[in-house]
């Protein structure tokens, strides 16, 4: 059992997550919670973290990929952009995209576009492959990494072409590669090599391991010979994603242990791919009935990989007590009779680390103390400050915070967020205070969530958006 920590926040390792003071020019929205709605549905959006590599892997073939169930987000808009930009052909149909990139000529992908989301690092190894050689600047995203000012890191990239025959060149600029003029060859990598041992449970993790892997498929496919990848990362937007390159022709063997990839020394075909609902707004929507104490249905497109792929988030949430009752496509979320506190790893092959900051509001409401320990992001911590300013009792000491349960109350001041996960999360907390807060930040929530403010306003809240008439009460 956890000692129960004091008021004052440990901060003993020098990483940031103080307070930041807007500017006049940021975005906000208002936002306020509401009167329950009786046991509402809720329809989720599609997985961000495969839509991303499964556009990317559009440009490995001949044939169009159609994809459904994309989520309009963000990362959609400007993914979109840069494959048009480079010569592909694609069709924005509601929730249907379709890519063709038989006329993909272009090899560079412009900053003003690679800056504004973390997912163009993918269109990198499949440029490479589909044109032998790729250039951009740097890629943004949410500033969680540990380079400057938590930029995003790309020398994981660089080592896994390199692997496969490439020549790569990584700058404070951006990225430049050029592959043989034979082209990619298979290779074997250790993935294990792209991560670091969890301390407490020795498997592999940390910021590289998931896009290591998913670049070495993108490059592997259409590879000369054959891949054997060791140790991959075991959560679905990488495995969908070699299940996906799989039904696009390539020849892929999955383990737990090892992906085999024969490479089809040329392009893939065409794909039909659903996308399952996004498995971080799944846990967003069970974090606010927490929270609130208020029932809720999802509704869930391919709830299969939704329930294996959240199966460590699934494990704690049972511990913690709360109801979950799957029937079908929908999920019904109880109230629970109690919360108990717990201990909570994100890390690889645990709980995701976007889901983090989510479980640390949800374990406020605990009867007793808990853990929450981030073995992936070192900057993961920034909602810490927020919630604070709410009354939470937050303790951190390196990568582990320490939360002792407790109501919040309005912050006197504004709430900001410089990050996708922190922004929902106080959005959240702010919700449960029965005071109209202004957010700051709510940029990020633009690339991982569709139409929030009006799925928060079918919940009841109240949000406020300037700009739009009437805001979205």
């Amino acid at each position: 059992m956890l000692n129960t920590p004091s008021a004052v926040a440990v901060v003993d390792d020098g990483r940031p997550d103080g307070p930041r003071t807007p500017s006049a020019s940021e975005a906000y929205w208002t936002v306020r919670g509401g009167p329950a709605v009786p046991r509402p549905t809720l329809a989720a959006g599609g997985f961000k973290h495969l839509l991303v590599p499964t556009l990317a892997a559009a440009c490995l073939a001949d044939r169009p990929w159609h994809i459904a169930n994309a989520p309009r987000i963000e990362d959609r808009r400007l993914l979109s952009a840069m494959l048009r930009d480079l010569g592909a052909a694609v069709e924005d149909d509601g929730p249907r995209l379709t890519v063709d990139a038989s006329g993909l000529t272009g090899t560079r992908i412009p900053a003003r576009w690679s800056a504004g989301v973390h997912g163009g690092v993918y269109l990198l190894p499949a440029l490479l492959a589909a044109r032998g050689e790729v250039g951009s600047g740097r890629h943004g995203g949410c500033a969680i990494g540990g380079g400057a000012q938590g930029s995003r890191p790309l020398s994981h990239i660089a080592g896994i072409l390199e692997r496969f025959g490439a020549t790569c060149e990584v700058s404070a600029e951006g990225f430049g590669a050029t592959a043989p003029r034979s082209g990619l060859r298979g290779t074997r990598i250790d993935l294990a090599d792209f991560a670091e041992p969890e301390p407490l449970t020795g498997t592999p993790t940390g910021p590289h391991y998931s896009g290591a892997t998913k670049t070495a498929l993108l490059c592997a496919v259409t590879a000369r010979g054959t891949t054997v990848l060791d140790n991959p990362y075991p959560k679905p937007d990488a495995l969908e994603l070699a299940r996906v390159l799989g039904e696009a022709g390539a020849q892929i063997e999955v383990s737990p242990a090892r992906i085999t990839v024969e490479g089809l020394g040329g392009p893939l075909g065409g794909a039909d791919v659903v996308l399952p609902s996004d498995l971080m707004e799944v846990v967003t929507f069970i974090a606010w009935a927490v929270h609130l104490r208020r029932d809720l249905d999802l509704r869930l497109d391919r709830p299969d990989v939704v329930r294996s792929g959240l199966a460590p988030e699934l494990e704690r949430l049972d511990a913690m007590g709360v109801p979950l009752d799957w029937e079908g496509p929908r999920l019904r979320v109880g109230v629970p009779d109690r919360l108990r506190g717990t201990d909570v790893l994100a890390a690889s092959h645990h709980v995701y680390s976007d889901a983090g900051p989510l479980f640390a509001l949800m374990l406020l409401g605990a009867e007793g103390p808990s853990r929450l320990t981030d073995g992936v992001w070192e900057n993961r911590f920034g909602y810490a400050e927020g919630l604070r300013a709410m009354g939470a009792v937050l303790d951190r000491v390196g990568n582990e915070l320490r939360i002792s349960p407790g109501e919040l109350k309005p912050s006197p001041g504004p709430l900001v967020a410089g990050d996708l996960r922190a922004a929902a999360t106080l959005l959240l907390a702010a919700l449960g205070t029965g005071a109209p807060h202004l957010l700051y930040g709510v940029g990020h929530l633009a690339r991982g969530y569709e139409d929030l403010p009006a799925k928060l306003t079918a919940l009841g809240a109240r949000v406020e958006v300037p700009g739009e008439t009437g805001g979205t009460e």
